[in-house]
């Protein structure tokens, strides 16, 4: 049957007519019938009221029906053309739609019926210009980090006599609307459901998607359709630097490299063939004599280029930020800074799940650059390093609200530490506790330990812990944004571990090597108040001082293994977890390959245990059952250390 058979486009359709064709349309209990009825202008909409038309148009015998594909009723009034989405979906859900989401069918159905059938895409004609606004948008999506190929654009064909089939039509417009619908939830991370069940119970993320009848609404009004469905992407900042980056990779316009051959560290002072290759890289000029004025010898290496060769590290975090020629040096300045396109798509669909509104103050804690920063109106306005959780103890990834900043906190003592290492000791009749520099209360009252009988007394129904203190496990402040994992940003005695260049050393929680500048610039946001105000709350403040902030601010703990800097360039870091392998699995459809990691169980008082540890190895005190002098960090090295075993052994389940 072709649209083109009609020719009463001159007769006003009845309201009889029009009623007849809707009907027809919004039946799903009767048969698909050929019935088509062709008007003017001012018939178009079915709910106009033109007056009736001395006649009715005779239907035409239609073409045979597709044996799985039931031809739709369609009203064809000028233009515009009124199809039965909803009923084809339907028909075609075991087969042609089968791996279409539910909930875009769903979304679709109610749409068209909402809309009497109207098309969205195509008219008598084909093709609409919006629906070409809608297929370059789709066809461009590879530039944002998608796949074209994912979102299949129906070949709308035309006869020989320039009509298109009904079926045909109502083909495309299904098939269009649902493409639109899985790019917009593709945009929003929609590509990867649920991150904690399918990659990692560290990664607690969702996708950030928009209802798909939202969507096909939005479209339906918009001026421009391809533009919103663009606008759907994330417009975070650092995704677009990302994006840009990966446009540079796949256009090969990745900048001027120079091929700088391996080599031996060279310190300032000595010579090599290759100085000239590293001054020409970091366009450092060599001066035009040397300091006995002779002609310059441009493979010493000087005072200048070190200046420069440092600055470029600190600049590019390559460690160590001295002046000596490294390795990593020499594979940054060849332009192999280790970016691959599978390293962008992977942290461009973390950007995904990310809150659109992260916040106009917010601390952000990035996990594989182990870094914590205070962002104020998009600037950063505080960075510091940090220590995070171990392999076996992951710091979780996810987002929450900071609320609390303690001074001069307690450490609570987990029951299976009182239970496993403090109870033998109390029964042989010692005092660990005191040794310990630990207290123990009993209803609000400090008690001596001594004067139980601990063969009848539950040790589990006595407060133990251990008062501030310059070892103290927490240090002299901790910041608290209540969560489902029981971590938190803390400050630590063990200063020495931020000296390492892989800082993965806690039980989860994130240690801050300077936290009391942090709460300087959080309570100057939040209270108004100044240095001098937090310094006399440390030094004069009581213990455990709960200060409860005015406006809750957003954190964000992320993972994120590339990262633009303040120019733009893209700095790696190492997947010390494996998320990001995890995610490049699942965008390639690689799902058994994934090794789903589950979290173990965590209280708030186990955080902090590992710091306590850290204070008693100092103390050579070798009560955990670990060695003293076998578990420092070896530079360079992984640490999981007897500590890590210890966590096996005692801690359990917990």
């Amino acid at each position: 049957m072709r649209v083109s058979y009609f020719v009463a486009v001159g007769l006003l359709l009845s309201c009889s007519a029009i009623s007849t064709a809707y009907a027809a349309n919004t039946d799903e209990t009767s048969e698909p019938s050929p019935a088509v009825a062709v008007g003017t202008e001012t018939a178009m909409q079915p709910q106009s009221h033109a007056a009736p038309a001395e006649t009715a148009p005779a239907p035409i015998a239609a073409e045979p029906e597709r044996a799985a594909e039931p031809a739709p009723t369609v009203a064809v009034t000028d233009h515009l053309v009124y199809t039965q989405v909803g009923r084809y979906l339907e028909a075609n859900k075991k087969k042609l739609f089968a791996s279409a989401d539910i909930g875009d069918r769903e979304a679709l159905t109610q749409f068209y019926a909402a809309r009497m059938g109207a098309a969205l895409w195509v008219d008598k004609n084909g093709y609409t210009a919006d629906a070409q606004s809608v297929m370059s948008a789709l066809r461009d999506a590879d530039n944002w980090g998608l796949r074209s190929q994912d979102y299949k654009i129906p070949d709308l064909k035309a006869a020989p006599d320039g009509s298109y089939s009904l079926d045909d039509l109502t083909d495309a417009e299904t098939r269009l609307s649902l493409s639109a619908l899985a790019y917009a939830r593709d945009a929003r991370g929609g590509r990867i459901v649920n991150p904690p069940e399918q990659l990692s119970a560290y990664l607690d993320r969702k996708p950030q998607p928009i209802a798909p009848r939202t969507v096909i609404d939005t479209l339906a009004t918009a001026t421009d359709k391809g533009a919103y469905l663009k606008s759907l992407q994330p417009k975070h900042k650092q995704f677009e630097l990302l994006r840009q980056k990966l446009l540079a990779l796949r256009s090969g316009g990745n900048g001027e490299t120079i091929n700088i051959p391996g080599g031996a560290n060279i310190a300032p002072g000595k010579r090599s063939p290759q100085i000239a290759l590293i001054r020409k890289a970091l366009k450092v000029t060599p001066p035009q004599a040397g300091p006995d004025g002779k002609p310059f010898d441009e493979t010493f290496y000087d005072d200048d280029l070190a200046r420069a060769v440092k600055a470029y590290k600190v600049e590019k975090g390559i460690d160590p930020p001295t002046p000596t020629i490294t390795t990593a040096l020499r594979r940054s300045l060849n332009g192999d800074d280790g970016i691959s396109e599978a390293k962008l798509l992977a942290n461009m669909e973390e950007w995904r799940w990310m809150p659109d509104d992260l916040g106009d103050f917010y601390v952000t804690v990035n996990i594989p650059d182990f870094k914590v920063r205070v962002v104020k109106d998009g600037e950063v306005v505080f960075d510091e390093r940090i220590v995070t959780g171990s392999v076996n103890r992951q710091t979780p990834v996810f987002s929450d609200m900071m609320r609390t900043i303690v001074f001069q906190p307690r450490w609570n003592v987990p029951d299976s530490i009182k239970v496993k290492e403090l109870l033998p000791g109390l029964r042989a009749g010692g005092d660990p506790l005191r040794r310990q520099g630990l207290v123990m209360e009993r209803n609000g009252r400090r008690i001596s330990a001594t004067s139980i009988n601990w063969y009848r007394s539950d040790i589990r129904n006595f407060h133990v812990y251990q008062p501030p203190s310059g070892g103290n496990a927490l240090g002299v402040v901790k910041f608290l944004f209540p969560n489902a994992h029981a971590v938190y940003l803390h400050d630590t005695p063990s200063k020495g571990l931020f000296n390492e260049s892989i800082r993965a050393f806690s039980h989860g929680c994130m240690r801050v090597r300077n936290p009391v500048q942090l709460a300087e610039v959080v309570l100057a946001q939040d209270k108004g108040w100044d240095k001098i105000a937090v310094n006399d709350l440390l030094k004069n403040g009581p213990e455990e001082n709960e200060i409860a902030l005015d406006r809750p601010i957003p954190v964000h703990i992320t993972y994120f293994t590339a990262r633009a800097g303040d120019d733009g360039a893209i700095e790696s870091f190492g997947d010390i977890y494996g998320h990001e392998k995890r995610i490049t699995l699942a965008l390639a459809g690689k799902w058994k390959q994934i090794d789903v990691t589950k979290e173990p169980k965590v209280t708030p008082d186990d955080i902090g245990f590992d710091e306590y540890a850290d204070s008693r190895r100092r103390n050579n005190d070798d009560w955990f059952g670990v060695s003293s002098n076998d578990d420092r960090p070896k530079r360079g090295k992984k640490y999981d250390g007897g500590l890590n075993n210890f966590f096996q052994k005692v801690l359990g389940g917990l």
